[in-house]
């Protein structure tokens, strides 16, 4: 029978077994759960804080925060809050006790999405801003006027560079869940 770091027992100093606990993963993989989890918690604490009508990260665009008026703008609203809570725990899934319960095809399968999902949100975003401000598409990969994305025709720079600064934060939680999803799985590889 194969023992992993999520299954296999601590030996205290004085060598007898401690009470069913596990074998502590890679120090590396501890310090990049944390790093992701902070990530999480100032993505969602900055969430919060437009909700309720704050400005900071979007310069002085008019066009901030997306009305939630329909049921499905509130089921959307409710999946990504949902996405948050998993987002959290899901670092800490790595490398904590109660995180050798979750299937490693589990914790690695939110891994990846929220890798997917952020680091694709991130670069296309600021691709989009790179093709607009160098003048080789007009409108972005979007095809969308800075109006219709920003509510202001001519932006300033400064929220210019905020909108990119959102983006740059989306690709960064993007790469914090693909290395903890390869720091994890390796892990579980090594640990056989």
């Amino acid at each position: 029978m194969s023992t992993s770091w999520k299954t296999a027992r601590i030996r205290r100093s004085s060598g007898s077994p401690a009470s069913p606990g596990f074998t502590a993963p890679p120090d590396a993989l501890r310090k990049l759960g944390y790093a992701t989890f902070a990530w999480v918690v100032v993505f969602a604490a900055f969430h919060v804080y437009w909700g309720f009508g704050g400005q900071f990260g979007f310069g002085d665009a008019s066009n901030t925060v997306p009305d939630v008026r329909t049921a499905a703008d509130w089921a959307y609203t409710v999946v990504i809050g949902i996405m948050f809570v998993v987002g959290a725990l899901i670092p800490f899934a790595t490398f904590q006790p109660w995180g050798r319960k979750v299937p490693t095809w589990m914790i690695l399968t939110c891994s990846w999405t929220g890798f997917a999902l952020l680091a694709i949100r991130g670069f296309s975003g600021l691709l989009d801003s790179g093709l607009r401000e160098s003048g080789l598409m007009k409108n972005g990969l979007t095809g969308l006027t800075y109006e219709q994305v920003l509510g202001d025709a001519h932006p300033t720079a400064y929220t210019l560079w905020s909108s990119s600064g959102v983006d740059l934060y989306f690709f960064i939680g993007g790469v914090l869940f693909g290395l903890t999803a390869i720091g994890h799985r390796r892990a579980v590889r090594n640990a056989r």
